[in-house]
């Protein structure tokens, strides 16, 4: 996250993050049906899932807002738009 998905963001290293967390959260899935269920894991887990979303919310907004710039997008748009992430059932947060 620190390389890929920090302050300055291209969407070619958001891809690469997004492919490399869906990676990692395949393998946390199998490890999951695998073995022992601790406290550890879940949060792992859980670190992984809020990965996603970070990445799909910053790909999903166009434009450089407060702290975080998009060098495919470098102005501020006037309106102020909401980002919200919806999920397909089945879709990358199952």
């Amino acid at each position: 996250m620190w390389d890929y998905v920090g302050i300055v963001r291209t969407e070619r290293r958001l891809n690469r993050a997004r492919a490399r967390i869906q990676n990692l959260r395949k393998e946390i899935k199998q490890y999951y049906g695998d073995y022992l269920v601790t406290s550890d894991l879940l949060e792992l887990r859980n670190l992984a899932d809020v990965a996603e979303l970070i990445i799909r919310s910053a790909l999903t907004r166009k434009e450089s807002r407060g702290l975080h710039h998009m060098v495919d997008f470098p102005k501020t748009k006037q309106e102020k738009v909401d980002t919200i992430i919806q999920d397909t059932p089945g879709g990358p947060l199952t």
